[in-house]
């Protein structure tokens, strides 16, 4: 088993703020959590759990019964109403703490104490209760783990965070393996930026137009573990601007995914790939999409683009949508290009794809429809009740390129701010032929998804992510 913990920077501020005081004492709070119970995650082939932090309720000072800078104690009664509203709202129930002085790791009476709360919370909600707690050390978080029963805990590898700066927090030493590739990479970057690269999980939903360019530069920019997400076969049509794909793929239907994967390791980088020939919906992909630190979205139907939206706010895995629309216009007798590249983030403090009107849920249904019942979308469209399949869109590489480009820029700031620290950009457009950027808003009154943090860190609930079907 192995664990690992997300959190929004609001809520790494609002701890620190809590337990980490100038009067040099210990603190307390509890802490709600969200829980995706990944049963083989896609690398490791092991079970994981990922804990999302839900709510962070500071132990009040009457609650006290002794403290100073050794120690802390406290009723535990409030633990108990609590275990009743975890159990309610499907959430897990765990506790923070403060070390002023150091150590930087949990004490023995720690153990004991942590012990009983465990056995607590499963004498109250049963054996799959469990209860996490964090442990901070001059002012920062430096230690966690998750009790699974009074008797086994199991010990946080690190903890993430997301807004408009994704940083991760590593509890264990790992190896560093230094690169001649990655060399002038971490002149400009960072070593730091290396490290986070080689260990994150990164999935890239949609192997084609912009999701083949992705799927270029990650590697070499050292990217660790890549999953990638395509039902769909090379065509002919498609040669324009697949990276890899040849005539002969096109001819034997060769799978998007294995010519990516094949791609990626031709180039002898390291980097670990998982491919899922299936549409991202489906039972398969669930927890390698589960399993994920950042996914890209570069799919260009309307219902996988909802359930990704869907997926950043319940499961707080930032996702980075990339949209390209190219139209021939014709303008005082010339035929123009009119091009327009999107790289949109989704998380929460974000607004969604529904917000800003990038999704049609109309189009979306006629797609469900289509994978799921394929005689009704006929006999429908038949009919004129669908809008069918219509005209293939235009289609150019340097274009598709760019925008994957643009979406590798935001990870990138968001990563190592090489903006400032206010450079992240939520939803930018670049008009082409303009030679501009824009940054278009949404609706002044969001939607139950991007507004309702009843959801945000919610995991896993039935049915999956909430979605009817």
């Amino acid at each position: 088993m192995r664990a690992d913990l997300t959190f929004s920077e609001l809520h790494l501020g609002v701890l620190r703020a809590e337990l980490c005081r100038s009067d040099d004492q210990e603190y307390a709070a509890y802490v709600l959590f969200g829980l995706s119970r990944i049963q083989e995650d896609p690398f490791s082939r092991q079970p994981r759990l990922r804990l999302m932090v839900k709510d962070v309720l500071p132990v009040a000072e009457e609650e006290i019964k002794s403290v100073d800078h050794q120690h802390i104690s406290w009723s535990t009664n409030r633990f108990v109403d609590l275990l009743s509203r975890a159990e309610r709202e499907g959430l897990q129930i765990g506790i923070a703490h403060s070390h002023p002085r150091g150590p930087n790791y949990f004490s023995s009476q720690d153990d004991r104490n942590e012990a009983e709360l465990a056995r607590l919370a499963q004498n109250r909600n049963g054996e799959t209760a469990i209860m996490p707690s964090l442990l901070f050390a001059n002012g920062e978080l430096v230690a966690g783990r998750v009790w699974t029963s009074p008797d086994n805990v199991v010990d946080l590898e690190y903890a993430r965070t997301i807004g408009s700066n994704w940083q991760t927090i590593f509890f264990a030493a790992e190896h560093n393996v230094v690169s001649p590739t990655l060399a002038r990479q971490e002149l400009a970057l960072g070593a730091g930026f290396n490290r986070l690269m080689g260990h994150m999980r990164i999935g890239v939903v949609g192997a084609g137009g912009t999701g083949s360019p992705l799927l270029q530069q990650l590697p070499r920019m050292g990217a660790g573990h890549i999953c990638i997400f395509d039902p769909d076969h090379v065509e002919h049509s498609n040669l324009n601007r697949l990276y890899g794909a040849t005539w002969d793929d096109a001819e034997r239907k060769v799978k998007k995914v294995e010519v990516a994967k094949r791609e990626i390791e031709r180039m002898g980088l390291g980097t670990q790939v998982r491919t899922y020939d299936s549409w991202i919906g489906s039972a398969e992909c669930r927890d390698a999409l589960k399993s994920m630190d950042l996914i890209f979205g570069c799919t260009d139907d309307h219902d996988g683009r909802l359930l990704l939206n869907r997926l950043a706010y319940y499961y707080l895995i930032p996702v980075i949508d990339i949209g390209l629309a190219l139209r021939v216009t014709e303008r005082f007798g010339i035929s123009c290009l009119e091009a327009d590249g999107r790289a949109t983030v989704l998380e929460p403090g974000s607004s969604c794809l529904v917000c800003r009107r990038i999704v049609d849920a109309g189009a979306a249904a006629e797609e469900a429809l289509r994978r799921t019942d394929p005689e009704e979308y006929e006999r429908r469209k038949s009919e004129a009740y669908v809008r069918g399949e219509g005209n293939p869109s235009p289609a150019v590489i340097s274009f598709t390129t760019s925008v994957a480009t643009m979406a590798v820029e935001e990870m990138i700031q968001r990563m190592n701010r090489f903006r400032g620290e206010d450079g992240s950009i939520a939803n930018r457009v670049r008009k082409f032929n303009l030679v501009e950027d824009f940054r278009p808003g949404a609706r002044q009154e969001p939607c139950r998804i991007c507004a309702s943090d009843r959801i945000h860190g919610l995991g896993d609930v039935q049915p999956f992510l909430g979605r009817a079907g």
